[in-house]
């Protein structure tokens, strides 16, 4: 039965987005901007429903992986669905990712308020003209930007509520960041703070520069930030990122599936469990599409087919256009032997995956077939 809702998942759940691209012109670090975008493959399931924000940063390598561990992760109910936004890394990345500016570098390091206001004025204010954002950001950087990501996380000058640094370069200005932590650590957090940081096989520098930022976490942790660390030695600077930001998403995330085991919760639980994680995070997460689904699913599936349906129902009456869902509460409806609910639920989600050329077509079809063939009905 594990295995065969399992793959129920799969099937009922699982799409790849279409990425968007476009260029944004940007006064503030004078130069023209890649920017593209990634929605969740349920983005069109309403018309209404907000998704959290993630901001890859150097997006032209790192962007395709991260978007693809948010649709891989969140399609299990295992992180939030995200749209996913990668920018192309800045012509003068060392002037904007650093925060102290170097006589060596003079002019050309130290501007990484200037391209935070960037991301916020200009960036962010252009997705959210363009697409249904959620007030919860999170940001991604990986060596120089995730020294940016790091300032980020400790210094509370931005609106991002989760910042993400594989391999930072902590090593930059005499680890400043480091020494500049305990006038960080005493500030109070306006919100709650997620910080995940990493680092590969890399000896030197890169090591000791992270080295001594666990050791000031460690030794007086800071206010209101919740930090986890990972150390990956099999990887290298290059290779890190895609294990990196994978594992990144389930620390900051870390028991957000509510019932990964094999325990189930009815509607109101679950409501109550998601209502809960707004003290942890600062923001109270409505639950999407996927979530209704694999928490309806499993509870059908694992002989709770009353909450099963329950919490299906709520899912189909927030996400009307939605078939993946109502092509699961036909399932549900099934288990529990109402086979002409079965089949109107199934020819609503056959109806929809015609109308949107859903992946889902084939799968959708078989049981409005055999849903017909049970009833006697062509």
């Amino acid at each position: 039965m594990r295995l065969i809702y399992l793959i129920l998942i799969i099937i009922s759940s699982y799409s790849y987005g279409t990425a968007q691209r476009f260029i944004l012109p940007s006064e503030i670090i004078n130069e023209s901007v890649t920017v593209q975008v990634s929605l969740p493959d349920t983005y069109e399931h309403s018309d209404y429903f907000k998704y959290p924000v993630l901001v890859a940063l150097d997006g032209s390598t790192q962007f395709d992986h991260i978007a693809a561990s948010v649709k891989f992760l969140s399609t299990y109910a295992i992180i939030p669905e995200m749209i996913v936004v990668g920018v192309s890394t800045p012509t003068e990345r060392i002037k904007y990712y650093t925060h102290t500016e170097l006589e060596a570098f003079k002019n050309r390091s130290g501007k990484a308020g200037l391209y935070t206001k960037f991301l916020q004025e200009e960036l962010l204010r252009k997705i959210s003209e363009s697409y249904r954002i959620a007030s919860f950001q999170v940001i991604s950087g990986h060596s120089l930007s995730g020294l940016y990501t790091s300032y980020l996380a400790l210094s509370g000058n931005s609106k991002f509520n989760a910042a993400i640094s594989i391999s930072p370069s902590l090593w930059w200005d005499s680890a400043i960041l480091t020494d500049e932590y305990g006038t960080y650590q005493k500030l109070k957090e306006l919100k709650p703070t997620k910080w995940f940081l990493s680092l590969a096989n890399e000896p030197g520098e890169m090591k000791s520069g992270f080295d001594a930022m666990l050791a000031a976490l460690n030794k007086a942790p800071p206010l209101n930030i919740d930090w986890h660390s990972a150390q990956f030695p099999n990887e290298t600077h290059d290779s890190t990122p895609l294990i990196g930001n994978a594992q990144a998403l389930k620390a900051i995330f870390s028991g957000w599936n509510a019932v990964p085991g094999i325990e189930v919760m009815s509607l109101k639980s679950l409501q109550k469990f998601y209502s809960d994680k707004a003290v942890e995070y600062g923001y109270s997460f409505p639950m999407s599409v996927h979530q209704f689904n694999v928490y309806g699913l499993k509870a059908a599936y694992e002989g709770k087919t009353n909450w099963g349906v329950e919490i299906l129902e709520r899912g189909v009456e927030r996400f009307k256009s939605s078939e993946i869902l109502w092509d699961s509460l036909a399932t549900a409806y099934s288990l529990e032997n109402e086979l002409v609910k079965a089949l109107e639920a199934s020819a609503k989600a056959l109806n929809l995956a015609k109308n949107n050329n859903s992946l889902f077509l084939s799968e959708i079809i078989a049981q409005n077939t055999a849903l017909k063939a049970k009833l006697g009905t062509k």
